[in-house]
């Protein structure tokens, strides 16, 4: 009998046993993610709450063992490649027990001398056939999903390199991408997890993206720069930039966790989100999170700056705001969800605004006691997986409104609202892994912005919902109407397809206006160009239309050959704002979820 066989049959059979309550999280973008959100929607595992998208490993492992044997085969395969990629939270012991004394147990051993194992009883002879892993030089690939591992009773580690190296052409302009890098992730004493992952790029980009990062002085989904011109490549000439994530956490107990880091977040299930989105650059935050019952609570604070380094400029400090911001999820029933969000925005002169600090108390009631200085937004969330293929989900954001004015029609600039519907169908027409998923967002004009003046440069606000020039929920800002779509397919364990498209307008600001596209632009009454009749879309009206296709083939754990079609134009009332972009491109990828950058 094949071993790998055997080894993807006796897996499927192991009662995991979880050395922590909760732990590090799966990368944004990544094969792992997708399955998550795969078994959540039909219903093979809907124990976690599936609008919290930092979806941590061991949730995904719960998952694994909570699938039913009836499954396609490549779910199996998507659960071996779970399995084999959360190795360190199996129950383990040294290999310290001769082979004979372990036979009704073992299930894997790697050539570390580390069994992997699981209580049974009156198995067959031949489901106790081991498939051992050689590794390279006994030391590296033990396990094939892991560059390195160490495997003690108090203590794991992986290491990982991160590759993603590009070259395509949109037209006669070249586009390279190299980014190198390293992970490390962990746990300690069964209670502390670690993750860090750092690396290092040089790219160039479309004519689309370089006009973004021409406007905000940042990298979309990265930050501040230098520029880069190639020694080695003539027409290489683009971005240079340092990218860090890294967090620490503490079980406290089984339910509660604290975590303290460097990176971001995201809450929603749909493609953008309206509330907090991981498509900006990383920050500094302190993590409270508390899961019991039907219900997850989870406080973050964080630390964000108001513009990026390069609008600033010089070697000054840049100056510094405060989120603090909390999301309670509740799931009367397996399969609704319900969940509500809060966040401000502030900035003191050297002190925090201690009040927020309360973990539990309304953040409105605290800003409205302080004189309401600072930045408030509201948030619902909500989605209902139903029919074995769908879930339907949607959001709400409320910056400011008057119910009244908002009854009337007046276009009132305050009216600041924004609301996403989605619909998801997984093993659509019944084809196995082809998954659908289709979705509208509309924001008003000035949503997510401020009037508190930034004090180096007047004209920004220091309290917009934005963290080093970009937004902190859509990466468009506001005052836009968006339909944007999702096809993927795998067609084996090794061949996955994607495609996109996307159709937005939007407003866009000219020269000394503000419609209410940028929320970093300062906005109260007295400044803004209309304060009633304002609609969305209003200013530079602008058409963008998004259409891509994407081919993976993991020919090993992790390890992706990548080839990218894509199709953008951009037509704004300002004919010189036009943009037509036509990319192709091939691209090698080692440990990194797939990046798109819209706009």
């Amino acid at each position: 009998m094949d071993p790998k066989k055997l080894f993807s049959s006796l897996i499927l059979q192991l009662p995991f046993v979880m050395l922590i309550a909760q732990s590090y999280y799966q990368l944004p973008g990544t094969r792992a993610e997708h399955i998550s959100d795969r078994w959540y929607v039909l219903g093979y595992d809907q124990s976690r709450m599936s609008s919290i998208r930092n979806i941590d490993r061991r949730d995904l492992l719960l998952g694994a063992e909570n699938l039913e044997d009836s499954i396609s085969s490549i779910d199996l395969l998507d659960r071996q490649y779970v399995l084999k990629n959360n190795t360190e939270f199996w129950q383990k012991t040294d290999f310290g027990i001769s082979q004979s004394s372990m036979q009704d147990k073992k299930i894997y051993v790697d050539s570390t001398g580390t069994f992997f194992y699981y209580e049974s009883e009156n198995k067959k002879e031949e489901d106790l056939v081991v498939e051992e892993e050689n590794g390279v030089f006994g030391i590296l690939y033990n396990n094939r999903a892991n560059f390195y591992e160490v495997n003690k009773e108090n203590f794991t580690l992986r290491a990982n390199p991160v590759l993603n190296i590009q070259f395509g052409k949109d037209g006669d302009q070249t586009i390279v991408r190299n980014t190198r890098g390293a992970e490390v992730r962990g746990t300690i004493d069964n209670k502390i997890y670690y993750y860090t992952r750092v690396v290092d790029n040089q790219r160039s980009f479309a004519e689309y993206t370089d006009s973004t990062i021409s406007k905000y002085k940042a990298v979309p989904g990265h930050g501040t720069y230098k520029d880069f011109e190639s020694s080695v490549l003539d027409d290489f000439v683009g971005y240079d930039y340092f990218d860090a994530e890294g967090y620490v956490g503490l079980d406290v107990s089984k339910s509660v966790a604290f975590e303290l880091g460097h990176g971001q977040h995201m809450i929603g299930n749909g493609i953008r989100s309206l509330l907090l989105s991981n498509s900006g650059d990383n920050y500094f935050y302190l993590k409270l999170n508390t899961r019991i019952w039907k219900l997850q609570y989870q406080n973050i604070w964080a630390e964000l700056n108001s513009i990026s380094f390069r609008t600033l400029q010089g070697d000054r400090l840049l100056s510094k705001k405060f989120m603090a911001s909390h999301y309670l999820s509740y799931k009367p029933t397996a399969k609704f969800e319900i969940g509500l969000f809060e966040t401000v925005i502030f900035d003191r002169e050297n002190q925090y605004e201690l009040q927020y600090l309360n973990p539990i108390i309304l953040y409105r009631v605290v800003e409205s006691g302080l004189g309401s200085p600072d930045n408030v937004l509201l948030g619902l969330n909500m989605s209902y997986t139903f029919g074995g293929h769908f879930q339907a989900y949607g959001q709400l954001v409320m910056d400011e409104f008057n119910l009244t004015e908002l009854r009337n029609g007046s276009g009132w600039w305050a009216n600041k609202v924004g609301y996403q519907l989605g619909l998801k169908y997984y093993n659509a027409l019944d084809i196995d892994h082809l998954d659908l998923q289709l979705e509208y967002n509309t924001v008003r004009p000035y949503t997510y912005s401020h009037s508190r003046p930034l004090s180096v440069l007047p004209e920004y606000s220091k309290a917009s919902y934005s963290h080093h020039s970009q937004p902190l929920a859509h990466p468009l800002g506001a005052n836009f109407r968006e339909i944007v779509g999702s096809a993927k397919y795998q067609w084996n364990e090794k061949l996955f397809f994607q495609g996109r498209a996307m159709i937005t307008q939007y407003g866009e600001d000219g020269v000394g206006n503000n419609f209410g596209n940028n929320i970093l632009l300062l906005t109260f009454e007295d400044i803004i160009d209309n304060t009633f009749g304002n609609e969305t879309g209003q200013g530079l009206k602008t058409d963008i239309l998004l259409l891509s296709l994407n081919t993976s083939y993991q020919f090993m754990y992790n390890y992706y050959l990548d080839l990218d079609v894509l199709y953008r134009s951009s037509n704004s009332e300002l004919a010189s704002r036009n943009i037509d972009t036509k990319y192709i491109g091939l691209g090698l990828r080692v440990n990194m979820g797939r990046e798109n950058i819209d706009y």
